[in-house]
Formats: structure tokens, sequence, C-alpha cells
């Protein structure tokens, strides 16, 4: 392993787990979910931060038991002139996931300000 890699380490939060609690800009963020019961209805959030108090709603993943009880979704938190996310400093910080219309717990995890070191983009600024 080398020293610039971020160990995986499932984080869980009733049937949803994510597969680190840090992640470097440009890494994939794994979302599992298994065994939702046919009850379960609600929304998966990912929330990047704004500010240190404030959060903004990144990506929003429905989910209902009664149509699947597991599943599997990745994404990777991009600069996007359209989203208002122009820099890294758009993407690095504290990130929640908060699990709407459910009693779970939300997951904290960090993106560092600093890209892994096999990956050879830039992330310039976009706007």
């Amino acid at each position: 392993k080398n020293k610039n890699e971020i160990e995986e380490k499932w984080i869980k939060s009733g049937p949803f787990e994510i597969d680190k609690d840090q992640y470097h800009i440009g890494e994939k963020i794994f979302l599992n979910v298994k065994d939702l019961s046919p009850e379960e209805k609600g929304i998966v959030e990912f929330l990047r931060p704004i500010n240190d108090t404030h959060h903004k709603s990144y990506i929003r993943i429905p989910f209902d038991g009664m149509d699947k009880q597991n599943f599997n979704y990745y994404f990777e938190p991009r600069l996007q002139m359209y989203t208002g996310i122009c820099s890294m400093d758009d993407i690095a910080g504290n990130w929640i996931v908060r699990f709407s219309g459910t009693q779970y717990e939300h997951i904290d995890f960090e993106i560092l300000n600093q890209v892994s070191s096999w990956d050879d983009r830039t992330f310039e600024p976009v706007c």
C-alpha cells in the first residue's frame, strides 16, 4: 500500500454503508445497500460542505425496499461549472450522508484537499 492511499474501511448505518471515511479528490465513493426491509423507503442524500456549519445537497438517491432490497451505487464528486463546484476547495471537507425517511444515523466522511498519487489529473478550477 502506497503511503498516499487511503485504506478501505466500510462505515455502516443500518443497511447502508460507504467504503471509506476519507477520500482523495478524484476517488469514487461507493454506497452499498443490503437487506432493506419492504417498509423502508426514502432518499440517501450526499451533502457537501459549503462552510464549517452549512452543507448543500450534492446527489440524492431514492430507495424503496418494496422494489429493491439490495443495490450498489457509486459516483465521483466532480468540478462542474453549472453546479457552482468550481475548484477542489468546493469538494474538499466534511461530507454527510443522510438517510431521509428512516431513523438511521447519518454517516460522516471527509474528502481531503489532495489527489491520489496514481491520479495524473490536474483538477484545475473550471469557473
